[in-house]
């Protein structure tokens, strides 16, 4: 974020959990594929339309890798007490009053609307949910809410800016649910709310049902989309056998391009488009490809790639393994925490990396903290040391765990003594 910029946001928290965040999600995210992050402008009035398949995880990466700040529109309960809607307004957050979550009078929400338009007026950038809940389906749920048609057109009554505009990014995870996954966040193209406001003088409630079918439209463009629910399990088989034919690169952990998850969203729109015959017949096929697969032991990405049991591998596991276990060693007392809160707190799947983020993110700062205030007392260099290579040594440790995870798999894969007859079910699979 430009320093410039970065100072605008009126969120005290925010201001000092911004940078220290990027470290964080780098050590958490195995892959993060950025597409068009500048699409976002900065010093416009800009309304974020967005899919929402984590509780926090996505606010959170819209308010690191998007340059102006980002005020992200959340669930009223969370406001309840005064402490929290304190911690939430600093972090810009704030609150929409929904029904679900036992608000009856809607008029609540008029003074979350004056707050977005006054924002929207000193050029700031609001993010709205518009599916109007958390979920960790591939697709986009609809109808798309509209109340971000009723900020954009009430903004443009009052501050009638042809910079107002609406911008669809879309969030979409491997699985969603875990530590070192994959994001790929894409932005969208603008709509501009003033293409709209002459049909919306003649006729509001048509300018609205417009504006959000061009949303809706606009935000699969980003999403993965799965058309059918029936299809879900399908839809992931036939991405696990794309990634394995094209693994991602293991460095750098942030990549700003789409190509993967354009070419990932392709196998889900052929999904989409095909006759029920032939879906039945793949369905079939992958099924039993996949049936083999467990009852072998073994995953697809090693059954197809040995090499990764390679001696060169092998080399960089053997020589990795003192910075491994110092990793494992030092972060042992903070993975603990982060997975007992978890398994604590957690009921729904959603929450989990949100809450498995933000223990390791506030309690690894008091650590370092705790681990370099013990140095400097003590005059030890080793807890400096320490203290300040934490970072690097989580994240080595958990790189390390993940390529000798691979690796075991791949060689008993290679030895596998169904490998051909697993292999022939696969190349049987039509595409």
């Amino acid at each position: 974020m430009r320093l410039d910029l970065f100072y605008k946001s009126t969120g005290k928290n925010y201001i000092w959990m911004e940078p220290l965040m990027h470290i964080a999600l780098r050590l958490f995210f195995r892959k993060i594929y950025l597409h068009n992050r500048y699409g976002v402008p900065a010093l416009k009035p800009v309304l974020i339309a967005s899919n929402h398949p984590t509780a926090f995880v996505d606010p959170i990466l819209f308010c690191e890798f998007f340059d102006p700040p980002v005020y992200n529109m959340t669930r009223g309960d969370i406001f309840r007490k005064p402490f929290f809607r304190k911690l939430m307004e600093s972090v810009n957050m704030f609150p929409v009053f929904r029904h679900r979550d036992g608000y009856g009078e809607r008029d609540r929400n008029e003074e979350t609307f004056e707050y977005c338009k006054d924002k929207l007026r000193h050029g700031h950038t609001i993010n709205i949910f518009v599916e109007g809940e958390h979920h960790l389906d591939k697709r986009v749920l609809t109808p798309i809410q509209k109340g971000i048609a009723r900020i954009a057109f009430g903004t443009y009554e009052i501050y009638p800016s042809d910079d107002l505009q609406i911008v669809p990014v879309g969030c979409n995870y491997v699985f969603g649910d875990r530590v070192r996954d994959e994001i790929k966040l894409n932005v969208g193209e603008p709509i501009f709310v003033k293409n709209y406001w002459k049909t919306y003088l003649e006729n509001p409630n048509a300018a609205t049902a417009s504006l959000c079918s061009d949303i809706e439209t606009a935000l699969k463009s980003v999403c993965y989309h799965v058309e059918k629910r029936e299809d879900d399990t399908l839809a992931e088989r036939l991405l696990t056998l794309w990634r394995s034919e094209n693994p991602a690169s293991l460095l750098p952990v942030v990549e700003h391009s789409g190509a993967r998850f354009f070419a990932e969203k392709a196998v889900l729109d052929r999904l989409n488009a095909l006759p029920d015959m032939e879906k039945k017949e793949l369905r079939e096929k992958t099924e039993a490809y996949f049936a083999a697969l467990e009852e072998a032991g073994l995953d697809d990405e090693t059954l197809l790639h040995p090499e990764h049991a390679g001696f060169g591998w092998l080399t960089f596991l053997m020589a990795g393994f003192l910075p491994f276990a110092a990793g494992g060693i030092a972060s042992w007392p903070l993975r603990w925490l982060a997975n007992f809160a978890t398994n604590k707190l957690v009921k729904k799947r959603e929450f989990r990396t949100s809450i498995l983020l933000g223990v390791a993110y506030f309690g690894g700062l008091l650590y370092c903290a705790a681990l370099l205030i013990a140095g400097l007392i003590a005059g030890s260099p080793i807890l400096i040391s320490l203290a300040l290579s934490l970072p690097f040594l989580t994240w080595f440790y958990l790189f390390y765990r993940e390529i000798l995870a691979r690796w075991m798999s791949a060689k008993k894969a290679a030895k596998h003594p169904q490998r051909e007859e697993i292999l022939a079910l696969r190349r049987a699979i039509p595409r």
